[in-house]
């Protein structure tokens, strides 16, 4: 495609998400897609639109309060029948699940939009790898990593609202399976999601891993980690950013003032001047050029910001490098 840039592109709003199912939401949550080549081409007159998962998208019609979920024709493939905040919430589908908040309660619901589980977990977060982290024991209380779509709601059991309350604890997770099993007694004061087989879990102030049968197999040692993708982890050490294996060896040394995990088997790291950069799993540049910004590569396309000289400054680039189209 070059660099020849359509008017459609121009129109396009200051901020772009990743493809899934080969369509990308394109306008602030109102439901309008776009494909690879960048057209319009998905415009089913909604209210409230996300991101396609799993070839389906939460979505709601104009003039209702319910959510629903369509599939790439538009089309609602889950009736709109779930309440919307304060009463409850919808999430995206992931590993065959997605979660639904109902009257500060947490289930999950399969693709034909019956609860698998039922909602009775205090806090939870959506499947990956086969299992969901969850709360279970209250009341008790959390900040959520990275907020929560600009507010912030009080559950039953759990508040996880700044300022915190206080007298209750702070919460500890565990992990649940697909039938809802809660699989260790063990209970960890943080928790990330399970991706490869094992989860980055906080005892005390640091990290380490845990497999799928709730067992430690990398000790504590991290002041900070992230889920295994590609067979390695973001982990944090002495301030720099770095990665490890399965093993809990360090493959990639710390030495990034900032990085995110490996996806398409390339990560996004930068320095302290706010220069961005890909690398391999060798944790070499995997192609020449800094970015204002970058994100993580999602089915061979990555979506950044290019230096200020450059007019249009936000574009789409393949594995490559390659500008497959500006915005």
């Amino acid at each position: 495609m070059g660099t020849a840039v359509s008017s459609f592109h121009r129109g396009w709003p200051r901020y772009a998400s990743e493809f899934h199912d080969g369509l990308v939401e394109i306008s602030v949550s109102d439901g309008k897609y776009a494909d690879k080549t960048g057209e319009l081409v998905l415009d089913p007159g909604l209210y409230r639109g996300w991101d396609f998962s799993e070839g389906l998208a939460v979505a709601m019609r104009k003039r209702e309060e319910l959510w629903g979920y369509i599939d790439t024709t538009g089309q609602f493939a889950i009736s709109p029948r779930f309440e919307t905040y304060p009463n409850g919430y919808v999430y995206p589908f992931s590993d065959g699940m997605a979660k639904i908040e109902a009257k500060g309660l947490f289930g999950f619901i399969d693709h034909s939009g019956v609860f698998a589980i039922p909602p009775q977990l205090l806090d939870a977060e959506s499947f990956s790898d086969g299992m969901a982290r969850v709360v279970v024991e209250g009341p008790c209380v959390y900040f959520p990593e990275g907020g929560c779509g600009g507010f912030n709601p009080v559950f039953p059991g759990v508040q996880n609202k700044k300022p915190l309350n206080k007298a209750y604890p702070s919460c500890k997770f565990t992990y649940i399976n697909k039938s809802g099993k809660i699989i260790t007694g063990q209970r960890f004061d943080g928790a990330r999601s399970f991706s490869e087989g094992l989860a980055p879990v906080r005892i005390g102030d640091l990290w380490g891993f845990i497999d799928r049968a709730g067992s430690i197999v990398i000790p504590p040692q991290f002041a900070d980690a992230e889920p295994f993708s590609s067979g390695l982890s973001r982990i944090l050490k002495d301030g720099k950013y770095g990665y490890i294996d399965k093993s809990g060896l360090i493959q990639i040394s710390p030495q990034f003032a900032e990085a995110q995990r490996f996806s398409d088997d390339l990560a996004v790291v930068g320095d302290k001047t706010g220069k961005s950069w890909y690398i391999n799993l060798r944790g070499e540049r995997a192609f020449a050029g800094d970015f204002e910004e970058a994100s993580p590569f999602f089915k061979g396309l990555a979506n950044v910001r290019l230096p200020s000289t450059v007019r249009e400054r936000f574009a789409y680039i393949d594995k490559t490098g390659r500008i497959v189209f500006r915005y």
